[in-house]
């Protein structure tokens, strides 16, 4: 946790967190327009911009997207800093007259108002709105348009968005109010007499929910009960980005939508069979898989438990992968045998490892761990039996590898070096038996 002066105040933050966090973690105020915590910093109106010093250089940076350093010292209110910040500000007033929190900018800073020829317009080309579509609601229903004094945010070809969900998280992070894709899609679905759902429902909230009120959401129930329950956009909450990432517990990763066998497998459903490949635990424990060696054919059957496969590893380890459950082979990753690799470098995509046509599917995946998808009805991924599963699993990995010399893990559980190639083969005959069943 790097350790930095902030106007005199030392601020001690998280690995990978901004100067403008580390400001505001110790209460220094900096003003910004284009940042948002849980978006990608962009570093467009550079109101945030501070006094860096680091390594003998005194330079200006953008604090929302500058890595708080060890030992840097930061000054968020020199001369040259105002300076600068007072143009910015005058500028974005002139820019767009009429929007209310640049003139409580230029107020609380003393801007001069009104020694600039106004344009008129209401868009200060922050990003913030792209930014929610894309990374949040995942849909990209505008992006920005032209270059230099002709840019703008518009919708592709200018042309009505069939993207938009109509959801207003692009209205909600606007500080100007300039964006209103919200009621130009609500009106065109009311002129096309689309299917009327209801913005949660197309946010993936509400399964198949009609909205009974006109998209009149200011005299619903469910749209006022949804904002306090968040506390903010329901988007953020229930983003489909997020739903479809890779949940991380420990610094390992879980995908959406997928069966966890104990044995630190993942099911998949494939139309009529299921897919099946090694989890991102198991991966970083073999670390680079030499060789694929399936133990049975396509059209072979498998009980719950047998041996799939063997992974040869370096050093001359092995590692069996078992069946999560009973049935007949469908096929094995021909890619994996070409290139074995993948295995452990792309697990949850092109390394899975087999497919099977199961016998007694519903019994079985039941008893596996399930990483949901949704969010139904703000229901937290990060409370799911998984979560718990692999935390507990981490532990018992740092007790197995305790006390060894030089420490094989990092202090969250993770390996610092390839396991198989450092363990004697008695230690890695126990960590496969615990771990992989075999």
């Amino acid at each position: 946790m790097p350790t930095l002066s902030v106007d005199g105040k030392k601020a001690t933050v998280p690995e990978g967190a901004t100067v403008l966090e580390a400001a505001r973690s110790v209460g220094q105020d900096i003003p910004t327009l284009c940042y948002h915590p849980e978006l990608r910093p962009y570093g467009a109106c550079r109101l945030c911009t501070v006094e860096v010093a680091q390594g003998g250089r005194v330079r200006l940076q953008a604090s929302c997207a500058m890595p708080a350093e060890a030992g840097m010292e930061v000054s968020t209110a020199s001369e040259r800093v105002l300076r600068g910040r007072r143009m910015i500000v005058e500028l974005l007033v002139a820019r767009s007259p009429n929007a209310p929190v640049l003139h409580e900018l230029a107020a609380r800073l003393g801007v001069p108002e009104g020694r600039l020829k106004p344009k008129n317009e209401l868009c200060i080309l922050c990003g913030q709105c792209v930014a929610v579509c894309a990374e949040i609601v995942g849909v990209s229903a505008i992006g920005f348009a032209g270059r230099g004094v002709t840019r703008k945010v518009a919708t592709p070809f200018e042309s009505p968005s069939l993207e938009c969900l109509a959801c207003g998280a692009c209205s909600f992070v606007c500080p100007t109010g300039a964006i209103d894709m919200e009621r130009t899609t609500l009106e065109r679905i009311k002129a096309e007499r689309s299917p009327r759902y209801c913005r949660y429902s197309r946010l993936g909230m509400i399964p198949n929910a009609l909205c009974p009120n006109a998209y009149e959401c200011y005299r619903c129930d469910v749209d006022q009960r949804m904002e306090e329950v968040c506390g903010t956009h329901p988007a953020f909450v229930a983003s489909p980005v997020r739903r479809a990432a890779p949940l991380e517990v420990r610094g390992f990763q879980l995908m959406a939508g997928r069966y966890y066998h104990p044995r630190h497998l993942w099911v998949e459903r494939q139309s009529r069979y299921l897919r099946i490949g090694v989890d991102d635990f198991a991966r970083r424990l073999v670390g680079r898989v030499l060789e694929v060696k399936p133990t049975r054919e396509p059209g072979a059957q498998v009980g719950a438990g047998e041996v799939l496969m063997e992974l040869r590893l370096p050093n001359g380890r092995t590692a069996s992968v078992l069946a999560p459950l009973s049935g007949q082979v469908e096929s094995i990753n021909a890619d994996v045998m070409v290139d074995p690799t993948l295995v452990s470098k792309a697990p949850y995509t092109r390394g899975w490892v087999c497919a099977i046509t199961p016998s007694a599917e519903a019994t079985e995946l039941a008893s596996l761990y399930f990483r949901e998808a949704a969010i139904p009805y703000l229901r937290l991924v990060q409370s799911e039996p998984v979560t718990a599963w692999v935390e507990a699993e981490v532990e018992k990995l740092k007790h197995l590898l305790a006390g060894r010399a030089p420490d094989l893990l990092t202090e969250r559980g993770l390996p610092r070096v390839t396991l198989p190639e450092v363990l004697s083969a008695d230690d890695w005959q126990t960590m496969t038996r615990t771990f992989f069943g075999a």
